[in-house]
């Protein structure tokens, strides 16, 4: 094999910066496993050396392991949960591989298999989460270049985000028996926060004195993209907030029975009443309910914030 002539640096679409050189007549490329510029002209310095490395045979299911003992410490519960689906499935599709020889056509077919089980939605996501897994798996030098890089969406049909009117919104929530159910409800209708936000908001985190709510990460749990924001409270959520700190001695907010709620159980229990409604829009979430706070805010302006209605809830009256 000829030596390498005609060295370059250049930096790919993923962030990582990668060796072009000529090899027998032919162009080639190599990944530094850098994303700052200084260290790969560093090992561009040093490239017959690089050249010459290969990365460690590790198969899919050491890495798999390896990497969501690190996504734990690292992101949402959420966000975990879609990565051990997904690299579950992986696992399943490509029994036995190196994480080294993982091909596009691999992702294809875990792609044609999950077209079949769950949404377009559903699969673009975990699609998205295979190729963050293997960047990362690229950043670790387990791979020469991510093969999910050209990644194709699936094609999904243009719809409009399920929300509840306000008829609606009124219908169910006097359907809701469980006062803390029917809390949360109307707490995530009336500041847009996302299921996970609520569910591990604490009071350390609520300031009623300048009415405002911190959106932050905590030892046990992390926003998404680890991103912090402030929600301002309207009188309804003050007069609910207010209510609930004088009869409770958890550090959470939401509770049953003196202990955080599980967000699986949120969900199903919403759905449950929402098929028990009979609602125009049988596809409703409670993700819906953010789409639903956006909903008004876009009818009704700043006029949200001073909703005076109580939903149904005694202690707001």
């Amino acid at each position: 094999m000829s030596e390498p002539t005609k060295f370059y640096v250049f930096k790919r679409s993923n962030g990582f910066y990668y060796i072009l050189f000529e090899e027998g007549g032919r162009r080639r490329w190599k990944s530094t496993g850098a994303n700052r510029k200084a260290d790969a002209l560093k090992a561009l310095s040093s490239f017959r050396d690089l050249l010459k490395k290969k990365p460690p045979s590790v198969t899919l299911d050491k890495f798999v392991q390896e990497f969501l003992e690190f996504a734990r410490t690292n992101y949402s519960p959420a966000t975990v949960e879609i990565y051990h689906r997904s690299l579950t499935g992986l696992m399943e599709i490509a029994q036995g591989t190196l994480v080294g020889t993982l091909t596009a056509q691999h992702l294809d077919r875990y792609k044609t298999k999950r077209i079949t089980e769950v949404s377009p939605v559903s699969v673009n996501m975990e699609l998205r989460s295979l190729r963050s897994a293997m960047n990362v798996a690229l950043r670790w030098r387990l791979i020469e270049a991510n093969p999910f890089s050209r990644m194709q969406s699936v094609r999904v049909p243009e719809t409009q985000p399920a929300y509840l009117t306000k008829q609606d919104f009124q219908k169910l929530i006097d359907l809701v028996r469980e006062r803390w159910l029917k809390e949360i409800i109307v707490f995530a209708a009336l500041t847009g926060m996302r299921r996970g936000e609520i569910l591990n908001l604490r009071w350390e985190d609520i300031d009623l004195s300048r009415k405002i709510i911190r959106v932050q990460s905590n030892a046990n749990f992390r926003t998404k993209q680890g991103g912090r924001r402030v929600v301002p409270m309207s009188d309804v959520v003050y007069n609910l907030l207010s209510s609930k700190f004088s009869r409770t001695d958890s550090e959470y907010v939401f509770t049953l029975n003196s202990r955080k709620v599980m967000d699986d159980w949120v969900s199903r229990k919403f759905k449950r009443y929402v098929k028990k409604a009979k609602l125009r829009d049988a596809s409703l979430h409670f993700h819906s309910l953010r789409h639903t706070f956006a909903s008004w805010l876009v009818q009704d302006g700043v006029s949200l914030y001073r909703f005076r209605s109580s939903w149904g809830i005694p202690a707001l009256r």
